[in-house]
């Protein structure tokens, strides 16, 4: 029966172990101290304004990030910035290895777990549970959805991202990168909202935030059109750092990401 329930878990998803790990090996050697100032990742930064706005305060408060493997400064912002006690699950060595190392760079504690979100079984109850980029590799959104459900405790909140494939912008990405549109799925805001319903979340809310979409991934495919899309992506994200009005008014047809936040 276990076989049988893993190969289910399998067939959901469109990305397995050995990719990631290619994509977080070797591990980064980008790898730093995270300033203070930053613009996103900051103690004031975009990411924090984000948070405080969505969540509040997370000090002393116990955070899990579902994927949360890689160059992850948004759970580093998280513990260095906002004093939470924050949880990395993972299955892909490398990305443990990767996040890791950036931890101990900016001399940071944190708690790592190699698993699958799948068919792990949490062995305790967090206030919040967070992952930013990972649902869209799932067929069906609803086995992590259950699983965030269960990590969480009462009152509990639930606080996700996706990439904005409805964005005007990513027809670029589906047309000239074709490979890695491939490992992702949209999934609808009608059935996002649906499946955490009847899960059990209550008062959910669905916004948009981020730059301007333009360029999802490195080109796979030549065209012409592709250094001006180049430079266009790089002048809308230096923007933010002068003009951050796209991070605060998000737009379905414009913003970068798309995010849900629901209560247990």
């Amino acid at each position: 029966m276990e076989s049988i329930v893993s190969g289910r878990q399998d067939h959901n998803k469109v990305t397995d172990k050995s990719y990631w790990d290619g994509v977080w090996s070797p591990a980064q050697p980008s790898l730093s101290t995270l300033s203070s100032s930053d613009f996103y990742y900051g103690k004031n930064g975009l990411f924090a304004k984000l948070i405080h706005k969505r969540l509040g305060s997370l000090k002393g408060s116990h955070i899990l990030e579902l994927g949360g493997g890689g160059e992850n400064k948004r759970l580093l912002s998280m513990k260095k910035w906002m004093e939470a006690d924050v949880t990395a699950l993972d299955f892909s060595d490398e990305g443990l290895k990767v996040v890791k190392e950036l931890f101990d760079i900016n001399q940071c504690s944190g708690h790592f777990l190699n698993a699958d979100i799948c068919s792990w079984i949490p062995d305790q109850q967090y206030d919040t549970v967070v992952h930013w980029g990972v649902l869209e590799h799932f067929i069906d959104p609803r086995p992590m959805l259950e699983k965030s459900f269960c990590a969480l405790r009462n009152n509990g909140k639930l606080l996700f991202s996706m990439p904005n494939m409805e964005a005007v912008g990513a027809q670029l990405w589906k047309s000239w990168c074709p490979e890695n549109w491939s490992k992702h799925v949209f999934h609808s805001k009608e059935l996002i909202e649906k499946t955490l319903h009847e899960i059990g979340f209550s008062t959910i809310e669905s916004f948009h935030y981020g730059v301007p979409f333009l360029k999802g991934a490195e080109w796979e495919m030549a065209s012409i059109g592709q250094h001006p899309i180049d430079l266009l992506q790089k002048v809308c994200s230096a923007s933010a750092r002068v003009m951050p009005i796209f991070h605060k008014y998000g737009n379905k047809h414009i913003s970068m990401e798309r995010g849900f936040i629901a209560v247990k």
